[in-house]
């Protein structure tokens, strides 16, 4: 720069001193054209010398410039995917409305709402005062008719007793073995059991009304497995397949599973919305995911193997909308447009219609305090 300023110093004496000249009035203009192209020329190889100059001088200098410091990375051929999202909600893969098989009033329930109870636990249990009556009625009908029973194989075995006698006595305790039998399985029908473990999510029956089959008394949810299912469009049809990795968002409890796959896909079209349905089977070990929670279920739509990824944090947008990013050639930022096809992440896919090309070095951080043409220097 020294050189520079000497040089245009010594320009604007020697134009003084010409100034300083009587120019005669008889001087022609052809002359003073002609004497101005020859300062022009002048001026512009002198120019030319300078930028020579400041060359030489660049390469031989080793002192640090205070150019803006920028972070630099290689364009390259990369693999991507592309993403699409859905809303689905969850569902316990064992739900059940439990109710007796029998009808009776209420006479006890034993658990509360959000209660966990084990499988096997009785639940409820109906008012069986008459069964039981009715059973140890049975039983005494019984003793007596096994003893009759006893009586008359004696008399056969000692050949006193009437074959008739001893069949009809046998056919009578079959019968009310047969009936005891009937009346237990009623009375063991007006308990409500648990069929699984699980959480008691509500009680429908109070103490005291009458239950029947028809009639649900308590709803029982599993919730160490649930099922999200989610609405998929048909235009996704072909990418979808059993077994894909999704990634799974729930914004109410602000969880995220990501090791997630597909386990079914329907095999139904749904006329009204051209839709169908896939499902995501999640183990739930903390238990924190409930019935219809709102799901987001991320797929992954297609695969690029040879697609021109770039840092996102590196495009940059004019005020006209325009993507662009800054190449570092030779420590010069230079612009370059680009032409964006996917954002995922930390990566941005161009197309290759940009004027970024694989293998050029790019500016990924600090591009946003420089401009086109301005020298930088990697940060290191």
């Amino acid at each position: 720069m020294k050189v520079k300023h000497i040089i245009l110093s010594a320009i604007g004496i020697s134009l003084i001193a010409f100034s300083c000249k009587p120019v005669e009035v008889e001087t022609p203009i052809s002359k003073l054209i002609a004497l101005q192209e020859s300062l022009e020329g002048r001026i512009s190889n002198l120019e030319d010398s300078v930028t020579l100059v400041e060359a030489k001088i660049e390469l031989l200098d080793t002192t640090e410039k205070n150019y803006p410091k920028v972070e630099l990375d290689s364009v390259r051929n990369n693999s991507i995917s592309e993403d699409v999202t859905f809303q689905g909600s969850v569902e316990a893969d064992k739900t059940i409305m439990l109710g007796p098989e029998t009808q009776g009033v209420v006479k006890a329930i034993y658990v509360k709402e959000g209660q966990y109870v084990s499988k096997g636990k009785t639940i409820a249990v109906l008012d069986s005062e008459i069964l039981k009556q009715n059973q140890k009625e049975v039983e005494k009908t019984l003793e007596f008719a096994e003893y009759m029973l006893l009586k008359q194989k004696n008399l056969k075995d000692q050949g006193m007793g009437a074959e008739a006698n001893y069949v009809q006595a046998n056919n009578q305790v079959e019968s009310l073995q047969t009936r005891l039998a009937t009346l237990k399985a009623q009375a063991s029908k007006s308990s409500v059991v648990a069929p699984f473990s699980g959480f008691v999510d509500e009680i429908f029956t109070k103490l005291g009304e009458m239950a029947s089959p028809s009639m649900p008394m308590i709803r029982l949810v599993n919730l160490e497995k649930v099922l999200v299912k989610a609405e998929v469009s048909e235009a996704y049809l072909m990418d979808i397949e059993v077994g894909d990795k999704v990634v799974l968002n729930f914004p109410s409890i602000k969880k995220n599973i990501l090791d997630a796959k597909i386990t079914s896909i329907g095999k139904f079209i749904n006329p009204t919305n051209r839709t169908f349905p896939i499902q995501v089977e999640v183990r739930n070990k903390d238990k924190a995911i409930i019935p219809n929670l709102i799901a987001e279920v991320t797929v992954e739509k297609d695969f690029t193997k040879e697609a021109i990824l770039v840092l996102s944090t590196s495009v940059l947008t004019d005020s006209e909308g325009n993507k662009y990013v800054y190449i570092f050639d030779k420590g010069v930022a230079k612009k370059r447009t680009v032409e964006v096809i996917y954002v995922k992440g930390d990566y941005t896919q161009i197309s290759t219609a940009s004027e970024v090309k694989v293998g050029d070095v790019m500016i990924t951080k600090g591009a946003n305090g420089i401009s086109d043409g301005q020298k930088v220097t990697e940060l290191k």
